[in-house]
């Protein structure tokens, strides 16, 4: 699969390669990096004044690796773009291997130091914004996100913050979890590991949590899977949770309990 860099003019493009660097001014640096049909961008959304590197097609980090290195130091990010998608970090890594083997895409949280072959020498992450990830009303933190070669599932490690919004920006939901796996073909994020999701009254337990954030609807599976409010108590292998009404429905093998005041 051919790859291509965007987001530059020419003659920036060009000197950037050749000097193995670039001092971010005016015009965002981008590289793109193409899986299967998709496309995900990665463009430095920092400034040079705060501290902002874009250090492109190093070939002096890794053996037979041609490395993108982002550092977007806040006030600024980097922007991990998949469509629907919206991923922000302190750091982006983008390593091209040679041959015909799928790049690799990996964001950090943290302020980066950078050895003078432009390579990233150590990462101090103490009290660090976390990498972050946006769908929708859908809002997700971790530690790390890393695509690998050969798979079109991407890893977010935790601990896991996810916050759903309701149309006037107020909070309604809140989950988390151990890791975060995202398809980059489908966009669909499932959450997994001691699953806990909270809603007002509600909260409900998994051992995993598939989210499709278009449809307003999540799936929490487990052995078993159990949502609670007050008195109220569902259980199942399989639990349809929808995100908008803030309602369980048990599918296949189910349980349930309530509470009725006969007064």
């Amino acid at each position: 699969m051919p790859r291509r860099w965007a987001g530059l003019a020419a003659a920036a493009l060009l000197g950037a390669l050749a000097a193995g660097a670039l001092a971010q001014g005016g015009t965002a640096t981008t590289v793109i990096v193409e899986r299967g049909e998709r496309v995900i961008t990665v463009v430095q959304r920092a400034l040079a004044a705060d501290g902002a590197r874009s250090i492109l097609n190093n070939p002096n980090c890794e053996d037979s690796v041609r490395t993108h290195l982002f550092v977007g130091p806040p006030p600024g990010f980097v922007e991990t773009t998949i469509d629907a998608t919206r991923l922000t970090s302190a750091i982006a890594i983008v390593r091209v291997p040679d041959g015909d083997e799928d790049e690799t895409i990996e964001l950090l949280p943290g302020r980066a130091t950078i050895d003078r072959p432009g390579c990233l020498e150590a990462v101090d992450d103490a009290d660090a914004e976390p990498v972050t990830l946006e769908q929708g009303r859908t809002t997700v933190t971790g530690t790390r996100f890393f695509l690998e070669q050969d798979t079109d599932l991407a890893r977010m490690d935790g601990p896991i913050a996810l916050s759903r919004a309701s149309d006037d920006g107020a909070v309604t939901l809140e989950a988390t979890a151990g890791v975060l796996l995202l398809d980059v073909k489908t966009e669909d994020a499932t959450l997994e590991g001691d699953v806990v999701v909270t809603s007002d009254d509600r909260v409900s337990r998994a051992d995993r949590l598939e989210l499709d954030e278009s449809a307003g609807i999540a799936l929490l599976t487990g052995d078993p899977a159990v949502s609670r409010r007050g008195d109220e108590e569902v259980r199942g292998r399989t639990l349809r949770y929808d995100l908008e009404t803030d309602d369980v429905v048990a599918i296949g093998a189910v349980g349930a309990t309530f509470e009725i005041d006969l007064d």
